[in-house]
């Protein structure tokens, strides 16, 4: 379908990708993976053709149909959502289309009346799941999908990844959903973030990482080996060096000229030696040395507070004038792990903002204990002054001294290099780190995190998952990210839908209902 040739790119003088190399099938199935910031939009867009490589050739198929996700949809804003559809797919208006738009619409949980509001004027998980059922209605052979999971509640996540297990079209997708990889994709398309080239590996992305694994233990282990030998020929070269040097200078007692002509000998030899261990040493196939990014850890220690510091809801109704949810009880204990699901528009980040006091309560109470310090990650990364350095900000918020800020920069990934730039120019998942770091420094003891790992690289996410394992505070936490729910030790779940607030008693059977559900509606589409 395609193949692409030495395709390099560059942004200014910062090379993004370096000889790219690799063909499309219409039976592969790729997830496009590598840090923040490494190019792996950019290669979409370029395959797209978006953007214009520097260097390289792209080869298509004449049959290949692309359909084409980028991560900014503002383009369309103008256009009514139907007949955006319209336009987009080029086809009739018939009863077919008709009908494959509700089902799509079905499996994306949106309202037909949807059809008719301007793109503008939905949120940004609507756009996203319009924009999906757009690019899967025009039925191309290749789908080029930029986080398509990043604003889809959980059954649309479910739905997008049934229809792409069961339909023929090839796909490569980036996506931060590790569950959703592991379940989709049949190749793992790496950009390594030292050579900015590809690596390809075969099979799912449980098989790639376990591969990884793998490799980097047996290249870490070859690499140690060989380092070994080296220093000990290099040792060894040296003491012939010594020796000869010891031969050549060698005076015989009672000018004995044979002796001192035999350990002259000896030295010539051992000199001899020397510079055949040294060539012997030039001669090796070097093993390269594994390149290690620096781990990334997230360390929030919670500080020990005396105070109360449980959150209590009393007959809770809270929103706005013409969206409310309620009436809600809830306690939340210090030291829980409270997971909140539920379709986007629910009201999950509406009450987070009433637990936190950023929206007050319509009626009823919340009951906040006195020793609570909230880390809002979401709250942070909305209002991040982006015009401010990496450690300025540090600075300004935490009162550290200049040198301290940028051991916790360091910490938690950021180059040397980086600490003077401007906010602006991060990642979104770099913006998102240098927060947790904010979080660090403060102890917080309370974390609101609303959705955060559709900010954060896979690296970074893992991260975040062994960092919520590791802390002991309280942990209020939104998310459709099922990996993270089933990883993480969440003693209370519940469900917001319709205004209420519900108990999930068991989150696999959860899963499994709506799992049901999509594949009926994809055997209507088949």
């Amino acid at each position: 379908m395609i193949e692409v040739k030495n395709l390099t790119k560059y942004y200014g003088e910062e090379r993004i990708l370096n000889r790219v190399s690799f063909k499309i099938e219409k039976e592969h199935k790729v997830a496009l993976v590598g840090f923040n910031g490494v190019g792996k939009s950019t290669l979409l867009k370029i395959l797209a053709g978006a953007i214009k490589p520097d260097k390289g050739d792209i080869n298509y198929n004449k049959k290949v149909t692309i359909g084409y996700l980028p991560q900014e949809t503002n383009k369309y804003d103008g256009y009514k959502v139907i007949d955006f559809l319209k336009e987009y797919v080029d086809k009739d208006d018939d009863e077919p289309f008709r009908r494959k738009i509700e089902i799509m619409f079905s499996g994306f949980i949106l309202d037909s009346e949807i059809k008719n509001k301007k793109i503008s004027q939905i949120s940004s998980g609507q756009k996203t799941k319009v924009f999906l059922t757009a690019v899967l209605l025009k039925e191309p052979n290749l789908l080029l999908l930029d986080e398509p999971t990043n604003n889809l509640d959980l059954p649309a996540l479910i739905w997008l990844e049934n229809y792409l297990k069961e339909f023929n079209s090839a796909f490569i997708v980036v996506s931060h959903d590790k569950k959703f990889l592991s379940n989709v994709a049949n190749k793992v398309y790496e950009i390594n973030w030292v050579k900015k080239d590809l690596e390809i590996s075969n099979g799912t992305y449980e098989d790639y990482l376990e591969r990884k694994n793998k490799e980097l233990k047996r290249q870490q282990l070859d690499y140690d080996l060989q380092q070994e030998d080296i220093n000990r020929l290099r040792k060894l070269a040296k003491d012939k060096q010594e020796n000869a040097a010891k031969g050549a200078k060698y005076v015989a007692p009672d000018n004995d000229h044979m002796l001192q002509g035999y350990r002259r000998n000896k030295s010539s030899d051992s000199l001899r030696d020397s510079k055949v261990i040294f060539n012997r040493i030039k001669r090796m196939d070097k093993v390269d040395k594994p390149e290690h990014r620096k781990s990334f850890i997230i360390d929030i220690e919670e500080e020990n507070i005396g105070d109360s510091r449980d959150v209590i809801l009393k007959d809770l109704i809270t929103g706005y004038e013409d969206f409310q949810i309620g009436p809600i009880n809830l306690n939340i204990e210090s030291g829980d792990r409270v997971c909140i699901l539920g379709l986007n528009g629910t009201g999950k980040t509406t009450l987070l903002k009433t637990i936190i006091g950023d929206l007050k309560a319509i009626s009823g109470q919340v009951e906040v204990g006195e020793g609570i310090r909230f880390g809002n990650l979401m709250q942070e990364y909305q209002n991040i002054p982006k015009k401010k350095t990496l450690s300025k900000f540090l600075i300004d918020r935490t009162g550290l001294e200049k040198k301290e800020v940028e051991n916790y920069l360091d910490f938690f990934g950021f180059k040397e290099v980086q600490y003077n730039d401007e906010i602006s120019i991060l990642s979104p998942g770099s913006k998102a780190r240098l927060i947790l770091a904010l979080f660090a420094i403060e102890n917080v003891n309370t974390l609101i995190l609303d959705e955060p790992t559709n900010n954060l690289d896979l690296e970074a996410g893992g991260a975040l998952q062994k960092a919520v394992d590791k802390f002991k505070g309280t942990i209020i936490f939104v998310t459709h990210d099922r990996m993270f729910v089933e990883k993480s030790r969440f003693n209370k779940l519940f469900l917001l839908g319709n205004g209420d607030l519900s108990k999930v008693e068991n989150f696999k059977d959860y899963v499994d209902e709506m799992d049901k559900k999509s594949k009926k509606l994809i055997r209507l589409i088949k």
